[in-house]
């Protein structure tokens, strides 16, 4: 089995879509990459029975498909970061669900990780594809969840990321994964700012953040001092998972959390 597992959000809108990507995946890399599928559930909406059939089915037909259905809308910083947690592997390639995916990238990725031993890297400078381990996710303290939506969490990371070790996120460039930027599924129930994105997020990163020359430009457009305090959000994964293996047979408890 892979020592990565690729995780994906996905909602009613775009459910299309999404089966293309998994057959892609499929196609390119094979059945032995666990695929972590989250359903999103759309903004004051009941999920769809339907839609809920059809994304088991999905699933059952799919060889290491692991379904998780939220029966209300939930952020996407929520989600990534459960993905992470819930994977049984180190390594973990998020991807956005209107990405195109049409060659084998995790052999790729692979190499570049013996090469560097980064845990934490984007795919071709964006967010629609990177890389991050569980260790270095707990590190930096988790996709922060009080951004309510989607939008803002990737700048938000970033800065948290420079702050901790005073560089950028590092990059690899991969042929075969790219954003199709699919801005015509837009989620419902929102107030939109632009593209895609609803407004909550970015008044949230206004209200976390204020323009300061001093302060850490990352990837808005002008340098940002944070004023809000970030805290450890799954202050007990560490402890789970350097523990876990004590359940098939007792050895010592490891009793940090970092």
């Amino acid at each position: 089995m892979s020592n990565i597992s690729i995780g994906i959000v996905t909602f009613k809108e775009r459910r299309d879509i999404i089966k293309s990507l998994i057959h892609d995946i499929r196609t390119h890399s094979g059945e032995d990459v666990d695929i972590l599928l989250m359903i999103n559930g759309n903004n004051e909406q009941h999920m769809d029975d339907d839609y809920r059939i059809e994304m088991l089915n999905l699933c059952l037909s799919t060889k290491n498909c692991y379904l998780f259905i939220c029966p209300e809308f939930k952020s996407l910083p929520k989600l990534w970061n459960n993905i992470v947690i819930f994977s049984h592997t180190k390594y973990n390639l998020i991807i956005g669900d209107d990405v195109i995916y049409n060659r084998n990238v995790i052999s790729d990725i692979e190499d570049y990780i013996n090469y560097t031993n980064s845990q934490f890297f984007t795919i071709n400078y964006g967010y629609s594809h990177f890389v991050i381990t569980k260790e270095m996710l707990h590190l930096i303290g988790y996709f922060d969840e009080r951004f309510l939506a989607l939008g803002e969490e990737d700048g938000d990371i970033l800065h948290r990321h420079i702050e901790i070790f005073n560089r950028p996120v590092d990059n690899i460039l991969i042929d075969g994964i790219y954003n199709a930027a699919r801005y015509d599924c837009k989620p419902v129930n929102s107030e939109i700012y632009i593209d895609n994105k609803p407004s909550i997020n970015k008044k949230i990163r206004e209200s976390k953040y204020t323009q300061d020359v001093n302060g850490i430009k990352g990837m808005w457009d002008y340098p940002l001092r944070k004023i809000w305090e970030d805290y450890q959000q799954y202050p007990y994964e560490m402890f789970v998972n350097k523990n876990k293996k004590n359940i098939k047979k007792f050895e010592s408890l490891d009793i940090s959390y970092e």
